[in-house]
């Protein structure tokens, strides 16, 4: 009974009068220290936490976020019928010149020199490129790095692959797909040399359409992406995957890394000349809002601030390799970060309003959504269902039974400008403990120069983007290059690619990777930089071992070969579909999840596409807590966190799935009968033909005989689903699948 009371209190408090989860009651004015409601408040506070924790048996602080409009919103009305429902007039659009430019929209920012010598804060250094012995080793400047550590080591690096493994390396790693028979055709039997080969290639795979869908998976690991709110109500976030198409796009079009950076923190801000241009730039503020919210938690300070963290934390960790979020409730114990910086920087934050589509009450709210401008500069309602509430009319009209959601064109995840205001600092991290009130913008993370001073009207987005992009602050182009590095190399330079602090790893050839971050920040194209790691001498080694190296250099790090790749669950998936003759290369239309978030067999979010989809598997819905178990057993990442490298794990499951999942078995019946329905084809020429599908190389003649011994020797189930010749291909099919060969990039 106690603790009910304690909670119905606090719901009372926090959100009485009807309001929603995205008020703030108690943020406007500021409560004094010594007034007898705050410390109710405070005390209120700190038994809510512990009876949390220690009924969920986690720690009373949980990293959750909230919506909060510029204005507060009125208490809910009852549901009204989808064709009245009412919808946000068009945001006011800031005056923006003729331009598309984001370097000229931005004035400049001057950094301050760093006091810690630690490396990462250290200034880019121009270093010449090292003299080697073997001169006519490398093929670019990064490769005489490479040479000169192992010269240094009394290494010598593997020879170059041969052109079959080139050619499946370079395939999946620029485009996540395997490559065609005419490609590997065209590439082994090309008589230019390899160099020349190798380029043509490159540029081809680079111009694909295939390789934002590839490249902007990496970066959506980064954005901790997902399509539902996760924690205790999973309703969908239904235009979450405009962010990721626009990720994909972004890669596609090799946007540079410095606009990339500054449109998904601050493209509400900047200027454009054109309506698409302004369409995209606002919808890559969803950056912001995809992270997870306890949305029937009461409102109030507490979800602000929780939403606050987990902003800071996937913008530090993900752009600037910081875990600044640990110096939430005291100065970080191993950064040269202090509470005031971090509430310094939250400040930006506390001045944005998050349109993430949530808010209390109404799970799936429309109204708390981007709405994206159109040339007419009119919006009508697109009739349909949009919301929790029209699902719940509909409910109400037609009886309790699945309902979809319309798609809008319109609408879209985002941020926005709120109501400009610095962030106190809170005393132990809790909501109601107020101390200084460090103006925003005015730290001095890592020893580098905060943002000046913040005009009083504006939230400070812009100029934070800005911030991390400057030149001076060396942490942005040596993150993304490590993370380049690190999907190309199967390694980073820096092992932890999501943490560059004191307690993150030293890089292993640090002047390579000012090398590289300097010529990163030239042009800022990811592309360019991809391409300069793929025409290296170092990323064509051969990834056999070496009695040498593996004494000396079990790990690698010097780079005397090519690590092997384990395929994620994207280019597995996508290579099995592949081979099946199953994947379309077309986008899904629209919203592809279902339900609210609630129970029952309408009410669970659900995606509408499941693995056997014929779509590309970056283009399948990702609900926290919900992932399909070909994504759990393969390693996909907690759609929660951010994480820049993923684990990679050998269990008995993933064998298992390969062998009994309906998916494998599909494709295997499908890739076998395409096999035996091939016109005037040997059983010797099916074995090539399937290896070269698989494994993207020939098969020897000892392995077409094993192939044949194998299929000789079993012994079809009496009644089975399929002919006996079809089980005995399509079991060979799955035996191919299951091998590492096929699961790894070598």
């Amino acid at each position: 009974m106690f603790r009910a009371g304690i909670l119905a209190l606090a719901a009372a408090l926090l959100g009485s009068g009807g309001t929603f989860a995205d008020e703030r009651p108690f943020a406007q004015p500021p409560l004094s220290e010594s007034d007898p409601l705050f410390e109710a408040l405070q005390k209120l506070q700190r038994e809510i936490n512990e009876l949390r924790g220690e009924v969920r048996g986690v720690e009373p602080r949980s990293r959750t976020t909230d919506v909060r409009p510029a204005e507060p919103m009125p208490a809910m009305s009852p549901t009204p019928d989808p064709q009245d429902r009412p919808r946000l007039p068009l945001s006011s659009e800031p005056t923006a010149p003729a331009t598309t430019s984001v370097r000229s929209a931005l004035p400049p920012i001057s950094l301050g020199r760093t006091t810690s010598d630690h490396w990462a804060f250290q200034p880019l250094a121009t270093v010449a490129p090292p003299t080697v012995k073997q001169e006519a080793w490398p093929r670019d400047d990064l490769d005489r790095f490479i040479l000169a550590g192992l010269e240094q080591a009394r290494l010598t690096p593997n020879a170059d692959a041969d052109r079959y493994a080139l050619i499946r390396r370079l395939a999946f790693d620029l485009t996540g797909l395997p490559p065609t028979a005419a490609e590997i055709r065209d590439f082994v039997d090309d008589p230019d040399p390899l160099d020349t080969a190798l380029a043509r290639q490159t540029d081809r795979y680079l111009a694909s359409p295939r390789f934002g869908e590839r490249w902007g998976r990496h970066w959506l690991d980064v954005a901790r992406y997902a399509d539902s709110v996760g924690r205790n109500w999973n309703a969908p976030f239904t235009y979450a995957w405009r962010y990721r198409d626009y990720v994909i796009d972004a890669m596609n079009d090799d946007t540079p890394y410095d606009q990339f950076i500054t449109e998904q923190l601050a493209g509400d801000l900047l200027p454009a000349s054109d309506l698409p241009t302004r369409r995209k730039r606002l919808v890559a503020t969803g950056y912001l809002a995809l992270g997870p919210i306890d949305i029937i938690e009461p409102a109030g300070e507490t979800l602000e601030m929780d939403r606050i963290d987990e902003q800071i934390d996937v913008v530090t960790r993900g752009m600037l390799g910081l875990t600044v979020s640990c110096a939430r409730c005291h100065d970080h114990k191993y950064e040269p970060i202090s509470m005031r910086d971090y509430y310094a920087l939250a400040g930006v934050f506390y001045s944005t309003h998050t349109l993430s589509g949530q808010r209390r009450g109404n799970y799936v709210a429309d109204d708390v959504m981007r709405l994206l401008p159109t040339a007419g500069g009119s919006n009508f309602p697109v009739t349909g269902i949009h919301s929790m509430a029209d699902v719940t009319h509909q409910h109400r009209q037609g009886g309790y039974r699945e309902v979809l959601f319309s798609t809008d064109p319109n609408l879209a995840m985002g941020a926005e400008e709120g109501a400009p205001q610095d962030c106190p600092i809170r005393l132990d991290g809790e909501a109601y403990r107020r101390g200084e009130v460090p103006p925003r913008g005015d730290f001095q993370i890592a020893g580098l120069g905060g943002l000046g001073q913040i005009p009083s009207d504006v939230s400070g987005r812009q100029r934070l983007a800005q911030w991390i992009v400057a030149k001076e602050n060396p942490l942005a182009a040596r993150v993304m290059v490590n993370r380049v590095w690190r999907h190309l190399l199967g390694q980073g330079l820096v092992g932890s690619v999501d943490n560059f602090g004191v307690s993150g790893e030293s890089p292993s050839h640090p002047e390579l990777l000012d090398h590289l971050a300097v010529r990163f920040q030239q042009d800022w194209s990811i592309k360019s930089l991809i391409r300069a790691v793929v025409l290296s001498r170092t990323y064509r080694l051969s990834s056999n071992g070496q009695p040498a190296g593996q004494a000396t250099d079990p790990q690698n790090r010097h780079y005397w070969r090519v690590q092997p790749k384990r395929l994620e669950v994207e280019a597995l998936r996508d290579a099995m579909l592949t081979a099946a003759g199953r994947l379309t290369y077309d986008r899904p239309p629209g919203i592809q999840i279902a339900g609210t978030g609630g129970k029952g067999r309408w009410g669970v979010t659900r995606s509408l596409l499941g693995v056997e989809a014929p779509y590309r598997t970056v283009y399948l819905p990702v609900l926290r807590s919900l992932l399909p178990d070909m994504y759990r057993i393969f390693d996909f990442p907690d759609p929660s966190q951010l994480m820049g490298q993923r684990e990679v794990t050998t269990v008995a499951p993933q064998a298992l799935f390969l062998m009994n999942s309906d998916f494998a078995v599909n494709c295997s019946d499908d890739i076998a009968s395409q096999l035996l329905n091939a016109p005037g084809a040997s059983d010797a020429d099916r074995v090539q033909r399937l290896y070269m599908r698989l494994l993207s190389r020939p098969a020897e003649a000892s392995e077409v005989d094993a192939a044949r011994t194998m299929m000789a020797r079993l012994e079809p189930p009496s009644g089975g689903r399929t002919s006996d010749e079809l089980y005995r291909w399509s079991a060979l099919v799955q035996a191919l699948m299951i091998s590492g060969e096929f699961r790894t990039l070598l």
